[in-house]
């Protein structure tokens, strides 16, 4: 009974995790109103995504990375055996087109995360957005316009924001449980 618990807690968070390998459009259409990027850049975002897969994996064969794009900076987590790999995939991201800049957090170590650490990220990252739904009204911070992204318990807040939101949006993520380590990388407005 007891491993019939654990395996169906673990199915939960695996599904949970699955959740961003939804189609592009059924995620974006309703999430694109609330965002402070144009529709094109979105879409660029999104085209950078996939494109970043396609022109680095066979450098980083074997290693996890993952890479996220917002507002054409692309964010570059995981793991890599070197630090050659680590630059490489860094140097082939700020080749691509419509890539403005290239935030390389990539850890260089022998051993991908395990699915343990993936959950617990996992967890992280969705109680730092919970927190965001339910502060909205005392912060005034409009909680889709931050992108939460966590690896190894360090969290990576991505986003076009003003100074007061920048800082709401830190100390929530501070302040959540797990967290080692929080880096902003907002874009400030006025």
């Amino acid at each position: 009974m007891v491993k019939a618990y654990k395996f169906y807690i673990l199915f939960i968070l695996i599904s949970f995790h699955l959740v961003g390998c939804a189609p592009i459009a059924v995620v974006s259409a309703p999430s694109s109103y609330a965002d402070k990027r144009t529709t094109e850049a979105q879409f660029n975002d999104q085209k950078i995504e996939i494109q970043s897969i396609l022109n680095t994996q066979d450098i980083y064969s074997g290693s996890n990375v993952s890479f996220v794009s917002y507002n054409q900076t692309v964010l570059i987590t995981g793991e890599v055996r070197s630090e050659e790999t680590k630059d490489l995939v860094g140097e082939q991201i700020q080749k691509m087109p419509n890539v403005k800049g290239v935030k390389n957090f990539l850890l260089v170590t022998p051993e991908n995360s395990s699915l343990k650490s993936e959950a617990n990220d996992t967890l992280i990252t969705a109680n730092i957005k919970s927190r965001l739904f339910i502060q909205e009204n005392e912060t005034q911070l409009f909680p889709l316009h931050v992108k939460v992204v966590t690896e190894r318990q360090v969290v990576y807040l991505m986003g076009i924001l003003s100074e007061k939101d920048v800082a709401s949006a830190i100390k929530i993520a501070k302040s959540s449980r797990g967290v080692k380590k929080v880096v902003p990388l907002f874009e400030m407005v006025e």
